[in-house]
């Protein structure tokens, strides 16, 4: 049982990585004034939700050291539902509470990637490892680089549409 929640968080992740593309390529082109395009906001509220969803799935999965991911994933969905709040009333303070709450999601992520290593070592390095560069590289968003993100997100994807075939 506790694995088909894994199989489920890993496809909401999935598609939420999809969407995370797209918001980034949105910022890249038009700049980080993007972030207040009525699209990207909705894609940016959908993205939150299905964090939730994601969330309760990999919180009832037999994750190991499950408390990272209970404790550090619910509060990084309190900082960017904060930063969601403020964005969605055009204060670029908002963009910056969601970065901090992305750095808290490779905290959480720690407790999955353990997990995931039992079932496919190379796949389950290649989205954490991408998951880290998509974080670390959130900051740069800010003074108009997405590229490191952008690469991270591509990677951290890959190696969850791996996860999900290999599965």
């Amino acid at each position: 049982m506790s694995v088909r929640y894994l199989r489920l968080g890993n496809t909401i992740s999935l598609i939420a990585g999809v969407l995370i593309l797209l918001v980034l390529l949105g910022i890249m082109i038009h700049g980080i004034q993007a972030v207040f395009y009525l699209w990207v906001l909705v894609v940016m509220w959908m993205l939150w939700v299905m964090g939730i969803a994601a969330y309760v799935s990999y919180v009832l999965a037999a994750l190991k050291i499950r408390q990272l991911m209970k404790y550090a994933g619910v509060l990084a969905l309190i900082v960017t539902l904060m930063g969601l709040i403020l964005l969605t009333e055009h204060k670029m303070l908002g963009a910056e509470l969601i970065v901090l709450g992305y750095f808290l999601e490779p905290i959480a992520g720690v407790s999955l990637y353990l997990r995931l290593l039992d079932f496919n070592k190379p796949a389950a390095h290649v989205f954490f490892w991408g998951a880290v560069i998509f974080t670390v590289g959130l900051p740069l968003i800010l003074i108009k680089n997405t590229y490191i993100s952008l690469i991270g997100d591509l990677i951290k994807t890959i190696g969850l549409i791996i996860l999900i075939l290999k599965d």
